[in-house]
């Protein structure tokens, strides 16, 4: 996947953000705030069995929020995979507990946050991703040509 080019268009985006004009460590909580409401409003899409295009837009809201947060923090050299780990993502099982998924996304941003630690973060990062290539089955070119076609400008 394009992680790299994705993380540079959500730094370059200028959509609507509830970080703008705050301190440091207020972005930073205002970020985490609007990463956590897009992942709700995905689980709640993902619940409800929304269509796979709908899901597909939330998806890619979450991964431009997971990038904002990378951002912010300077972690995005974490984020960055090679071709290689895409492929080993991609052959991990199934989660048969999608809602316990979220709750162990949940429960890693708010440490990531709390804590101040990136890895926490990675972890998420790399559930939110198998996510969208095993339980969602979409492709890393799917994901990529909805996240570039919302996410620039």
């Amino acid at each position: 996947m394009r992680v790299k080019e994705m993380i540079d268009a959500a730094r370059h985006y200028t959509g609507f953000s509830l970080a703008t004009g705050l301190t440091e460590d207020d972005k930073i909580a205002a970020l985490y705030l609007e990463l956590n409401n897009t992942l709700a409003i995905m689980a709640t899409a993902a619940a409800k069995k929304e269509t796979r295009d709908e899901l597909l837009t939330y998806y890619c809201d979450v991964l431009y929020a997971f990038c904002r947060v990378g951002n912010q923090r300077k972690w995005t050299y974490l984020m960055l995979l090679s071709d290689e780990q895409t492929i080993q993502l991609q052959q991990k099982w199934a989660s048969q507990a999608v809602a316990k998924l979220f709750m162990i996304l949940q429960q890693q941003l708010n440490k990531s946050f709390f804590e101040r630690q990136n890895q926490p973060f990675l972890h998420a990062w790399h559930l939110l991703l198998k996510f969208g290539l095993v339980e969602l089955e979409y492709t890393p070119s799917e994901i990529e040509e909805r996240y570039f076609t919302k996410f620039t400008n």
